[in-house]
């Protein structure tokens, strides 16, 4: 599969061209991209160098807490530094494969992943979704190259990103059985094996704690995450990616399944060792994993679109895969591969519901900047209550609040199982977070011993409320 590429590509100019494209895009988009898992996240990696136990959290997720965790020192804006950054070295590595694959499309198309509609505006958050995406990059690019140990040792990793990394990590071990390469098999047991000593270590009484700690099959009592429809997130795929990159998308698709089948009936092993299973595979697997989680509601699925954000840069190569196959194949194809392009460009900035709106996504998101504004309101801290019990985390991370300091903070849950603490207490409620995280309703018995201090609407569907004990 290798080629040492001999076009002319420098590597330099574009990885200038990436950066300055990424990192204008960090500076003007101020927004989180998403009000929940995104803030939750950087909570995580900005208190874990004052609560070191977090570095090891199975939800926030070891090796994204870890790598992260010195940029959201810095705030929110380091933190998107970071993800900017990933998303610039994923767009180098993409340029990376085409070039070690000599193919007839430029290495510099690889800058069409920033004007694929949600990409560049998720890499302005706090969620693992990009660093997901440049490790499973990184690993096609070791395996284009024949790096095959370290591809299996880069992709060990991928569950402590997100966790579904396994699955990744199947398509990858396919691949690499195929090649009899059975060492390298077991060296993607590297990821497991590290972060399970170290959090046994630091942190954890049982070797096992990966699986026993596991939050999304531990059972909660309750369920709020719904499920939903085969076809929802394949309509979901569209609305990430736009009109012009999902039609070249599935046209992409259907002539890479039709070179694989041929290839696997030719000879069904060495079929298992072709960039087209490894485009298929990676991205499909992911893909319809999903697809199968939001129909029977498994793994708190929830059906959000965003998880797609991990493998749209596998994507673009199929995309790229099938404009170079026209480029190769015939003689003007060119004039086509140039409108493509230039419909990929372009389309961020029209009108249509999945391209970028700029006046709500690349700004803060009023349900946010409301929530911000509460402390000039009313301020937790001069309420003199020993403990605060609260039941969304971004809400108080907004406010500045270490909701990770124990001896003054606990989840609302805490509240509810273990009855009525002494001393003075106040409660801060969120209604989407208290009602589908933490199954609690408004007129639950809890409240009847609480005073209400404060609320205020911050969306049409949300309220924030702050209650003293009585």
């Amino acid at each position: 599969m290798y080629n040492s590429g001999n076009r002319k590509f420098d590597s330099k100019i574009f990885v200038g061209a990436a950066s300055i494209i990424g990192f204008i895009l960090w500076l003007v988009i101020d927004n989180t991209y998403d009000n929940g898992d995104s803030i939750t996240h950087y909570a995580i990696a900005h208190y874990s160098w004052k609560h070191p136990q977090l570095l090891f959290d199975n939800w926030g997720k070891p090796v994204f807490t870890i790598l992260s965790s010195p940029f959201a020192q810095l705030g929110w804006k380091g933190i998107t530094f970071f993800n900017t950054l990933t998303g610039v070295i994923t767009c180098c590595l993409v340029a990376q494969i085409i070039h070690q694959l000599k193919w007839s499309i430029s290495p510099y198309c690889a800058l069409l992943l920033f004007f694929i509609p949600n990409f560049p505006l998720a890499l302005n958050s706090g969620l693992t979704e990009p660093l997901y995406a440049l490790l499973l990059t990184a690993t096609v690019y070791l395996i284009v190259i024949e790096r095959y140990h370290w591809a299996a040792v880069a992709i060990s990793f991928l569950p402590f990103v997100r966790s579904e990394g396994f699955i990744s990590m199947t398509v990858v071990a396919v691949f690499l059985l195929a090649l009899n390469k059975w060492k390298n098999v077991l060296l993607m047991l590297t990821g497991l094996a590290c972060i399970s000593v170290l959090g046994f270590i630091f942190q954890y009484e049982s070797i096992f704690w990966v699986f026993t700690t596991n939050p999304y099959t531990a059972n909660h009592g309750f369920d709020n995450y719904g499920s939903g429809n085969w076809g929802d997130f394949f309509s979901k795929f569209y609305y990430m990616t736009g009109i012009p990159f999902t039609i070249l998308f599935w046209g992409a698709t259907l002539l890479l399944m039709k070179i694989l089948v041929s290839r696997l009936v030719d000879n069904f092993k060495e079929g298992l060792n072709t960039i087209e299973f490894l485009l298929l595979g990676s991205f499909f697997s992911f893909f319809l994993a999903h697809v199968v989680f939001w129909k029977f509601g498994l793994f708190h699925s929830f059906g959000m679109s965003r998880v797609l954000i991990s493998i749209v840069p596998i994507g673009l190569l199929m995309v790229l895969y099938l404009l170079n196959q026209l480029l190769e194949k015939f003689d003007k194809a060119k004039i086509v591969t140039v409108f493509c392009i230039v419909c990929l460009v372009m389309f961020p900035f029209t009108s249509n519901k999945s391209a970028w709106k700029f006046s709500k996504e690349f700004v803060e998101d009023p349900e946010t900047a409301a929530m911000k504004k509460i402390p000039e309101d009313i301020k937790i801290d001069t309420m003199k209550a020993d403990v605060i019990y609260y039941s969304s985390i971004p809400l108080m991370t907004l406010w500045g609040c270490d909701v990770f300091d124990e001896t003054k903070y606990k989840r609302i849950g805490a509240l509810k199982h273990q009855g009525e603490p002494e001393g003075r207490y106040a409660v801060v409620t969120e209604d989407w977070f208290m009602n589908v995280d933490c199954n609690i309703k408004k007129d639950d018995p809890l409240f009847k011993n609480l005073r209400q201090e404060y609320s205020k609407r911050v969306s049409e569907n949300n309220v924030v409320r702050i209650y003293m004990s009585k």
